[in-house]
C-alpha cells in the first residue's frame, strides 16, 4: 500500500474514484459540505487530497485544510473515508504530521465521531462541538 498527497492538477483525473468515498464520510456530518464542494478547493490548492492505494485501487481518501488561528496554524482533517484505514494509519499519520510541520503547523485537528478516539489514542479529546439545527426557522 502507498499513501500520497495528490497534486491540485491531478485531482480532476481521480475525482470520480474519490468522490463516492468522501460522500460516505459526509453521511456522518452536519451537511456543511458535499463532495463537489471540495473539488474547487482541491483544484485551487486551498484544501489537500490524500489517498492510499493498494494495487492501483484507492482504499482511503482524506481531505485536509490549513486553518490559521490568531495564535497558531493547524492542519485540519475535514473528511476521511476508506476500507483499510486501520492497516495504513501509522504510515499515513507520519506522512500527514511531516507535511503539517513542514508548513508551519503546530497541531493537527480532526472533527469526528467519538469512535475515532479508539483509532487515535495519542490525540487529545479537547472539546465537543454542539450543534442546533435552525434551518426550519429560517423561512
Amino acid at each position: 500500500m502507498k499513501a500520497t498527497i495528490v497534486s491540485a492538477e491531478d485531482v480532476p483525473y481521480i475525482w470520480d474514484r474519490v468522490a463516492p468515498m468522501l460522500a460516505k464520510a459526509i453521511e456522518h456530518s452536519e451537511g456543511e459540505l458535499e463532495p463537489d464542494d471540495y473539488l474547487e478547493h482541491l483544484m485551487y490548492g486551498s484544501m489537500q487530497l490524500w489517498i492510499v492505494t493498494d494495487k492501483n485501487n484507492i482504499v482511503v481518501s482524506m481531505v485536509t485544510q490549513f486553518i490559521e488561528y490568531p495564535q497558531k496554524k493547524i492542519l485540519r482533517i475535514i473528511a476521511l473515508s476508506g476500507e483499510k484505514f486501520k492497516e495504513v494509519h501509522s504510515y499515513f499519520n507520519d506522512m500527514v504530521e511531516a507535511f503539517a510541520i513542514k508548513h508551519g503547523c503546530s497541531a493537527l485537528e480532526l472533527w469526528g465521531r467519538k469512535g475515532w478516539k479508539k483509532m487515535l489514542p495519542e490525540w487529545s479529546d479537547t472539546y465537543t462541538v454542539f450543534t442546533k439545527d435552525l434551518k426550519e426557522r429560517m423561512h
